[in-house]
């Protein structure tokens, strides 16, 4: 039987609209991504509105060929450099809440063979009340804020003692001028091993790796933590990030010195995201609530490939080129989607590695 005319051109045309549709490209979602300016800028922390706080490279005593880090919060363009607390000569912010309670460490140096005690504190900054350092718990003699929850009110961090390191939370109590913040050892958070004790935006949730191990802890009830083990594999996973749900993101490292993007589900366990073709570094950096994951990868040691910021969305990796040719890292995410990270200009720009035929 003969088919008729306009049918057959039907039934053509569909078939090759399904055939341009299969072939189509997945679409791109766009990110926005957050910085004062798109050079020398390293961000270490955002929050809900889109502010930030890092590191700004600066030429030191007025000389280009010489560069150091100044600590800095931003709004927009808008870069308002961070002070030091007394008697300190650096800072290293490290994360903002949503009130722009700004945290992370201060530091002195120490003569030869000579102990100080707090050479590093925690500390907190706002624009009404400046910088306080928030001392160490009792028994121990440095400390470091890593992280704050999103309404300002827990504060993560390290405490540094006599040949151990513990994970500790600080605890905001009352407001103004009435404000203090109380010290709270996190229970079985002792023993560990990594510079980051890692916190969710609920303030419910810390990662770190413990005895050699990735482990997180839950609050259950308030003041009530579970902690638990995500793998058996030393430096498996190191975390740096972990969001609401319980989603841990990091690195881990293999026998050949290279470091792999990891994140842990309750659903999948530890999964290593898969790399473009040409490259043999990542790591991820952080996460949000909607469990989109950033962070940088690289190609082989002394190539010209990399690094590139990255962004992992519902299975996919890739460059994040809404950064321009200089975002080299993204260190941070927001539920709004708005990203933040490394914008570095290098003499010689690095090269993607081109794609086999």
């Amino acid at each position: 039987m003969m088919m008729h005319p306009i049918r057959y051109a039907i039934v053509v045309g569909l078939s090759l609209l399904g055939t341009v549709a299969a072939e189509e490209p997945a679409k791109v979602k766009p990110y926005s991504i957050v910085t004062p300016k798109r050079e020398a800028i390293e961000a270490t922390g955002i929050n809900t509105h889109g502010q930030i706080v890092g590191f700004q490279w600066m030429p030191e005593n007025g000389n280009p060929d010489i560069l150091y880090e100044a600590p800095i919060y931003a709004r927009g363009t808008e870069i308002t450099p961070l002070p030091l607390l007394k008697g300190y000569t650096a800072n290293f912010p490290a994360a903002l809440s949503d009130d722009g309670v700004v945290v992370g460490r201060v530091s002195k140096p120490a003569p030869p063979n000579v102990f100080v005690n707090l050479r590093n504190q925690a500390y907190v900054w706002d624009r009404q009340r400046g910088i306080r350092g928030l001392g160490a718990p009792e028994g121990d003699t440095a400390s470091f804020a890593t992280g704050i929850s999103r309404d300002g009110r827990r504060i993560s961090g390290l405490s540094v003692g006599n040949y151990r390191l513990r994970g500790c939370l600080w605890e905001r109590v009352g407001e103004g001028e009435g404000e203090s913040w109380k010290t709270v050892i996190v229970p079985d958070a002792d023993a560990l091993g990594s510079n980051v004790l890692a916190i969710s935006d609920d303030g419910k949730r810390l990662a770190a790796v413990q005895k050699g191990l990735p482990t997180l802890w839950t609050e259950t009830a308030p003041g009530v933590w579970r902690h638990e083990t995500l793998s058996d594999e030393p430096n498996g996973l190191i975390p740096r990030g972990v969001n609401n749900a319980g989603m841990v993101v990091g690195r881990r490292e293999d026998p050949q010195g290279r470091t792999h993007a990891v994140v842990w589900t309750p659903e999948e366990g530890v999964k290593q995201l898969h790399k473009p073709q040409g490259y043999e570094h990542s790591m991820a950096n952080a996460v949000n609530n909607a469990g989109v994951v950033v962070g940088q990868i690289d190609g082989p040691h002394g190539s010209k490939v990399g690094p590139n910021a990255f962004v992992y969305e519902a299975g996919r990796l890739r460059i994040l080129d809404e950064g321009g040719p200089y975002f080299v890292s993204a260190t941070a995410i927001n539920d709004a989607g708005q990203i933040a990270g490394v914008f570095e200009k290098e003499e010689e720009e690095a090269t993607k590695p081109e794609k086999t035929p």
